[in-house]
């Protein structure tokens, strides 16, 4: 972690900690290190948010930065995430920066900086950003040396090269009806009108744009889809899928109103890749389901596990050439498209594998193989890295296998646990996942015992 960026970028309360002076100086600081890299370049970037109260005001604030040392700017607008990163490569930037906080509440709001690829910005570069961030070291460039701001539109784009990805005759063979929900947040712009246009009959919810959210909150998990979960079955859909804020991920609902956890999408995806290629590199996290893994034996291919984190899946499968690369939340990454999860193509690939089988999305489900995975998650305040690093110490003290790749997962014979410090709300989640879901449960408590006595220590 960075002294300003996470994982992935910086999140906070808007105009708290994410404040339109905050915006400036990224704008300006990132815009320097351009300046630096390449002198004597006419530069651009593309700039774009998600739906959020706050986005107009920074994403304002940010431009502003980049004009003011010289840097052009490609003003997207309102778009997805992965549209934003898209847009990198589709109008062959110098970089980018997406506004943005993801699933978190409405509150909040954050900066996302790109390389040209679209992949998050590089840690080295990140840590030079912030130096002249903090060194105030901007560039200024004269009057007429000013950046010039440009809008366009990369939607159309966006979904143009989605649908050439897929089969979409096949999907319209089977016009499959599909209920979204888009949580008001940057997929309404996309999701409706990518299922509409590959042949899928649509009712669309909570797919007009509102930054207040108010339908519900914006991350895609059980808890908070349940009205959603009865929709999909009342209507008699095929399945449902629902959005986080920025559209970078999409769940899924079968057709009997089920959640059905990320892991089990991101296998269906392997799955039907590994089949087409005859094999390939599939990267994913240590907090994935063994079900990928197995599936790499059946289907010809490889796993390569990481750290979690979308940037550092996007990273591994860019540096080995992978094939496709995922994480349990339901977050899909297809590298020849966007180096980043990418909620619309996710949704694309899985109607097409939906309408190629003939089979109910339930049934899809059940064809995998079993494993079975609970997760929960603790508020915790302080240095949550280092309660996480305690729970391996007693963990290894009581003879457990344990593995600190990323957080500390401990091994059994027939599955995991995993306890890892969320990078970022102040939470430690727990996951476990096991060949029985009462295995799954019995582990699942194991690791909320061991956190239990790491917050003693």
């Amino acid at each position: 972690m960075g002294r300003i960026f996470g994982t992935f970028g910086v999140r906070g309360i808007a105009n708290e900690e994410i404040t339109p002076e905050f915006a400036l100086k990224i704008g300006m600081a990132f815009g320097t290190l351009l300046k630096k890299e390449q002198p004597e370049k006419e530069l651009w970037v593309v700039i774009g948010r998600d739906t959020r109260v706050s986005g107009e005001m920074l994403k304002n604030a940010l431009i502003s930065g980049f004009l003011s040392v010289g840097i052009n700017v490609i003003d997207v607008g309102v778009a997805p995430t992965p549209a934003i990163q898209f847009a990198c490569k589709y109008f062959g930037t110098d970089g980018g920066a997406v506004i943005t906080a993801s699933h978190n509440p409405p509150e909040y709001n954050g900066i996302k900086l790109l390389e040209p690829n679209g992949l998050g910005l590089k840690k080295e570069r990140e840590t030079i950003v912030e130096e002249i961030f903090f060194k105030e070291e901007f560039y200024k460039a004269k009057w007429d040396e000013i950046g010039q701001l440009v809008e366009r539109d990369i939607i159309r784009p966006y979904i143009d090269t989605i649908k050439a990805k897929v089969d979409v005759e096949a999907i319209k063979k089977r016009n499959p009806f599909v209920v979204m929900d888009t949580s008001n947040g940057a997929g309404s712009l996309v999701l409706p009108y990518l299922l509409r246009e590959l042949g899928c009959k649509v009712i669309s919810i909570n797919a007009q744009p509102d930054g207040h959210f108010p339908a519900r909150n914006p991350e895609p998990n059980e808890e908070n889809l349940q009205d959603f979960m009865k929709i999909v079955k009342s209507l008699k859909a095929d399945f449902g899928v629902a959005q986080d804020g920025d559209a970078d991920r999409s769940v899924f609902i079968d057709e009997n109103g089920n959640f059905i956890q990320g892991d089990k999408t991101f296998a269906l995806v392997v799955k039907a890749m590994l089949e087409e290629n005859k094999g390939g590199l599939v990267v994913t996290t240590i907090a994935t389901s063994h079900i990928i893994d197995e599936l790499a034996k059946m289907y010809g291919g490889k796993v390569l596990k990481t750290k979690v984190g979308d940037l550092v899946v996007s990273r591994a499968l860019l540096e080995h050439n992978g094939l496709v690369g995922g994480e349990e939340n339901g977050g899909v990454i297809f590298p020849d498209h966007v180096l980043g999860r990418d909620g619309a193509m996710t949704v694309a690939k899985i109607v097409e594998i939906f309408a190629k089988s003939g089979k109910k999305f339930s049934e899809l489900i059940d064809d995998l193989p079993k494993f079975y995975q609970v997760k929960t998650k603790k508020h915790v305040e302080g240095d949550r890295k280092a309660i996480v690093a305690k729970v391996a110490e007693i963990a290894d003290k009581e003879g457990l296998k344990v593995d600190t790749t990323d957080g500390t997962k401990i091994l059994f014979e027939d599955g995991w646990m995993l306890v890892r410090a969320s990078g970022t709300e102040p939470i430690i989640r727990i996951f476990s996942e096991a060949k029985s879901e009462k295995r799954a449960k019995e582990y699942l408590n194991i690791g909320l015992k061991l956190l239990e006595e790491a917050l003693k220590l």
